[in-house]
């Protein structure tokens, strides 16, 4: 099987990586299922022949996780769905409207670093996209970049980082560096959405300590 976006981005594909969410595993504590909910676009989209994922850095002037790698994303708000919720943070941040993005569906939710909220990756397809044209919000995206499906299958660029003594995976990216909750969504997508003969990770080759994943504050 190859990367060729006529193949990942088919009908056969999308319904194999939809029923693959179904089978993740949960990664909530009982006790948690009642925290606040937000929600993410991971966003699919072409680029030069080749399916990338869309990332953004959050900007210095942000209060939480400021100049960190993220998805599109935020906090749900009332009576809206959690598609709802990731497609209108991706259109305030990016700038991409709702009927830009094919949803595919979404992911178990996963708890954030902290333990306070529920956070539910929602997968779509940006159909015609220039990321060049994009109009970030500057409150809240310093920068927009992707990475492509061949990267994320390039062993060189896998790394990780260790929290509570359990192997988190780090994907390189020329300047960039995708860890935390979105390293994290990352790899579970991955996982679903690509054969296994290629997508085969190596996250012990190099280990990052904390601190030098930690945006620096100069």
């Amino acid at each position: 099987m190859s990367l060729s976006p006529q193949i990942l981005l088919s009908k056969t594909v999308r319904e194999k990586c939809v029923a693959k969410f179904k089978e993740l595993p949960s990664y909530i504590q009982p006790g948690n299922l009642l925290k606040p909910r937000a929600a993410v676009l991971v966003p699919l989209f072409i680029q030069n022949g080749e399916v990338h994922l869309l990332y953004t850095l959050r900007s210095s002037n942000l209060k939480n996780h400021s100049g960190q790698v993220s998805f599109p994303g935020g906090k749900v708000d009332e009576n809206e769905s959690l598609i709802e919720t990731a497609l209108r943070e991706t259109h305030e941040e990016i700038g991409v409207p709702p009927s830009s993005v094919n949803v595919w569906g979404e992911m178990p939710p996963m708890q954030g670093r902290d333990g306070n909220i529920l956070i539910t990756p929602v997968v779509g397809v940006i159909t015609d996209l220039d990321v060049k044209k994009l109009n970030p919000n500057i409150h809240e995206v310093a920068e927009i970049f992707s990475v492509s499906m061949s990267s994320f299958c390039n062993k060189n660029n896998h790394a990780h980082f260790k929290y509570n003594d359990i192997i988190l995976p780090v994907y390189l990216s020329a300047n960039h560096r995708i860890w935390g909750i979105t390293g994290f969504i990352t790899h579970m997508f991955l996982q679903c959405f690509l054969p296994k003969e290629l997508y085969k990770v190596d996250f012990t080759r190099k280990e990052f300590t904390l601190d030098e994943l930690m945006p620096s504050k100069l």
